[in-house]
């Protein structure tokens, strides 16, 4: 891929992951005040737009996302509403960090009735430069493997995520948290940490399938997961079939 820009030199074009059956690895690039790091492009300047190029790859949805965040908490206002998302555990062993990413991805994949389990999904969206589950391009091409659509989205609130919600569409989200900022969790801390977002109580508590979590299913305070997850700037993965128009929720 190469930055764009009108008044200034576009950038050569930057390596930015392979993508394939036999192995699947993220590429870090830098040219003038961009820089690839695995899933992310950090540009110093503004730019505007991004031309990609693939050998032997048919696109079929292309989707970027740019995060200009400014949260503000959100009153609930649309009720009580709860998606049936299956339930499946990061964990596998005993004592292990577990995979939050695929575990999360899996049950979205679940909902929309394709089944595959956490490690074989773990073992999908493995980026062997990453030495990792967490790159979460390579989480949403495999949704596009599947046959779905997948994307990496920044939402403004917990309001925004409620439209998706009533739109019949549940959410990976991220955050991370430290001692008692989220009432109930399952660690006692996380630098990071994805969960699904399956909808809100009347209160407009957040109902969450939380791999991590011994019974998965789980409420958490609003407050609390608009904060943390606030702080990650409304990161979710927004994963459902081609036939379902989401780009109006977007905006």
């Amino acid at each position: 891929m190469r930055i764009l820009r009108a008044r200034r030199p576009d950038t050569m074009w930057l390596p930015h992951a392979r993508w394939s059956a036999t192995g699947r690895h993220s590429y870090s690039a830098k040219d003038r005040d961009v820089v690839i790091e695995t899933d992310v492009i950090t540009a110093a300047q503004p730019f505007d737009g991004i031309e990609v190029s693939a050998a032997q790859v048919q696109f079929d949805y292309l989707a970027l996302a740019t995060p200009n965040f400014n949260p503000a908490p959100s009153p609930p206002s649309r009720g009580a509403i709860e998606l049936d998302v299956p339930m499946r555990s990061q964990y596998f062993t005993e004592h292990e960090r577990g995979w939050c990413s695929p575990a999360t991805l899996c049950m979205l994949h679940a909902f929309w009735g394709i089944e595959r389990s956490v490690e074989e999904t773990a073992r999908a969206v493995f980026d062997g430069a990453y030495n990792g589950t967490g790159n979460w391009a390579f989480n949403m091409a495999y949704s596009g493997a599947l046959g779905l659509r997948g994307s990496v989205a920044y939402l403004r609130n917990l309001s925004h995520a409620e439209a998706f919600l009533a739109a019949g569409v549940p959410l990976g989200i991220s955050y991370s948290w430290r001692g008692d900022e989220l009432p109930g969790a399952p660690l006692k801390h996380s630098d990071g940490h994805l969960a699904v977002l399956r909808g809100l109580t009347d209160d407009g508590d957040c109902i969450m399938n939380d791999p991590a979590a011994a019974e998965i299913r789980v409420i958490y305070p609003r407050r609390a997961i608009e904060s943390i997850w606030s702080r990650n700037k409304g990161v979710a993965f927004v994963v459902a079939p081609p036939e379902r128009d989401l780009r109006a929720l977007f905006v």
